[in-house]
C-alpha cells in the first residue's frame, strides 16, 4: 500500500468555503483527509491574522502574501511532499525554499484571462466607476505586481492543475515542457444528495416561475447584462420572479443595478452558509449564469444537481461542464442576453413531463463531477509528478517560460 501524501495547500484568500476559489481546496482537503493523506493549509488569514475592512489593505496583503508563504514553507519544508498552491502565491525556486517535493500551480480561473477581461470590460462599459486618481494608481500598481508575481511563479512549478482545456492550451503557449493536468471541480456525494432530495416537484417549480442566479454580483459575472435579461423575460412572463444568491453586495446595490424597486418579485441574499443552498433554490425552475470569465462554475453544478436547468454563457468553464451533453441546449454566446432570456422562457413554459425529463438530464450531467473521484485522480497525477521529479536530474530546469 502506498504511503499517504503530505500536502500543503496555499491560497491568498481567507479559508472560507463560502468563497468559490477557497472552496476548491476546502473540498479537496476533506476528501484527501478521508483517504488518509496529511493536509495542512496556509491562507491569507494565517499570514495576516488581524482582520481589516480596508479594501486597499486587503489588496496589499495579497501582494506581499507570497513572502509570508515562502517564510512558512522554509520553516516547514521537510513536512510536505506536495505544495498545491494558487498560481502566483509561491514565486520562488524550490532550492531557495529548501523544499524537495513537487510544487503544483493550481488555477481557479487563469489570471491571464481575467486580465484580458478587465481591459475589455473597461472599453465595453465605459461608465464604470473609476475612483480617484490615487486610488486608480494604487490598484494599477498592485495589479501589475500581482501579474508579475504570477508570471514569475510559472517557472517554479513542477506541474499545473487547471479546470478546463482552454486554460491548459493557454499555459502550453507560455510554458515549454510543463506537465499540465486538467481536473474539474465537483460535488461530494452527500452534497449532491442534499441538493437533489430537497428539490420541489416539477409542477411546483413551474407554478412558481422563479429564476435563480448563484454567484457574486460583478461585471465579470454579468451584472451589466441582468437588466436586459430581466425585462426580456418579464415581457413574456410578467409573473416570473428572480432570486440572486451569494451576491456579496447588499440588496440596494443589486436593485439599483437592475433598475427595479424592492418588492418587484426579487429576492436577494448577500451571503449564506453552503449548507443552506438546497433550501434556497428548492423552488427555482431555471438557473441563469451570464458569467464572462469562469474557471469552472461550481454554482452551475450545484443547480444542475438540484435538477434546475441552467443556461450559461459559452465560456471555458461552463463549456467544459456541458461538453458532450447537447451543449447548444444549455449554452448561449457570451453577451447574448436575448437568447438567454428566450431559453429561460421556453423552459418556464414547458409542460410537467418535458420539464421533469430535462431536470433528470441536468442531474445526470452533475453526476459526472464527483469530488471523490476528482480527489483520487488528482492524487494519482501528483504521485506521477513525484516519480518524474525524483528521476529527473534537475527538475527545476525542466520547465522554461
Amino acid at each position: 500500500m502506498e504511503n499517504p501524501l503530505r500536502i500543503l495547500c496555499i491560497v491568498n484568500l481567507p479559508w472560507d468555503q463560502r468563497l468559490g476559489a477557497t472552496r476548491v481546496w476546502f473540498e479537496l482537503s476533506e476528501q484527501w483527509k478521508a483517504a488518509g493523506h496529511k493536509i495542512e493549509k496556509f491562507c491569507l488569514t494565517d499570514a495576516f491574522p488581524k482582520q481589516t475592512s480596508s479594501p486597499a489593505i486587503y489588496v496589499w496583503r495579497q501582494v506581499i502574501f507570497p513572502y509570508r508563504a515562502a517564510r512558512y514553507v522554509r520553516r516547514n519544508a521537510t513536512k510536505f511532499d506536495v505544495i498545491d498552491c494558487l498560481i502566483g502565491t509561491l514565486p520562488f525556486s524550490k532550492k531557495s525554499l529548501g523544499f524537495n517535493g513537487i510544487v503544483v500551480g493550481r488555477s481557479i480561473g487563469l489570471y491571464l484571462a481575467y486580465g484580458d477581461f478587465i481591459r475589455s470590460s473597461r472599453q465595453r462599459w465605459r461608465d464604470q466607476p473609476r475612483g480617484k486618481f490615487l486610488g486608480r494608481l494604487f490598484y494599477a500598481v498592485t495589479s501589475w505586481l500581482l501579474q508579475r508575481t504570477s508570471d514569475c511563479a510559472l517557472s517554479h512549478c513542477d506541474c499545473f492543475n487547471v479546470p478546463n482545456e482552454e486554460e491548459k492550451r493557454a499555459l502550453e503557449q507560455r510554458c515549454s515542457g510543463a506537465k499540465i493536468v486538467v481536473q474539474p471541480y465537483g460535488l461530494s456525494d452527500a452534497r449532491r444528495a442534499a441538493l437533489s432530495q430537497t428539490a420541489r416537484p416539477a409542477a411546483a417549480r413551474l407554478a412558481r416561475k422563479e429564476i435563480c442566479f448563484v454567484g457574486m454580483w460583478s461585471v465579470r459575472k454579468g451584472s451589466r447584462d441582468w437588466p436586459d435579461i430581466l425585462r426580456a423575460i418579464w415581457n413574456l412572463i410578467p409573473d416570473a420572479s428572480f432570486a440572486f444568491l451569494g451576491t456579496i453586495m447588499n440588496d440596494e446595490v443589486v436593485l439599483r443595478d437592475l433598475g427595479v424597486s424592492p418588492g418587484e418579485s426579487i429576492r436577494c441574499i448577500a451571503s449564506y452558509d453552503p449548507s443552506q443552498l438546497p433550501q434556497l433554490i428548492e423552488t427555482c425552475a431555471v438557473g441563469l449564469f451570464p458569467s464572462y470569465i469562469e474557471g469552472f462554475g461550481l454554482s452551475v453544478i450545484e443547480q444542475l444537481a438540484a435538477g434546475i436547468p441552467t443556461i450559461a454563457y459559452d465560456v471555458p468553464g461552463p463549456r467544459h461542464i456541458f461538453a458532450g451533453s447537447e451543449s447548444n441546449q444549455f449554452l448561449v454566446p457570451a453577451g447574448n442576453t436575448k437568447t438567454m432570456a428566450e431559453r429561460a422562457t421556453q423552459i418556464l413554459q414547458m409542460n410537467e413531463n418535458d420539464y421533469a425529463a430535462l431536470s433528470a438530464k441536468c442531474r445526470q450531467i452533475a453526476d459526472g463531477f464527483r469530488w471523490e473521484k476528482i480527489a483520487s485522480d488528482t492524487i494519482r497525477d501528483y504521485r506521477q509528478s513525484i516519480a518524474h521529479a525524483t528521476s529527473s536530474p534537475d527538475p527545476e530546469n525542466a520547465i522554461s517560460v
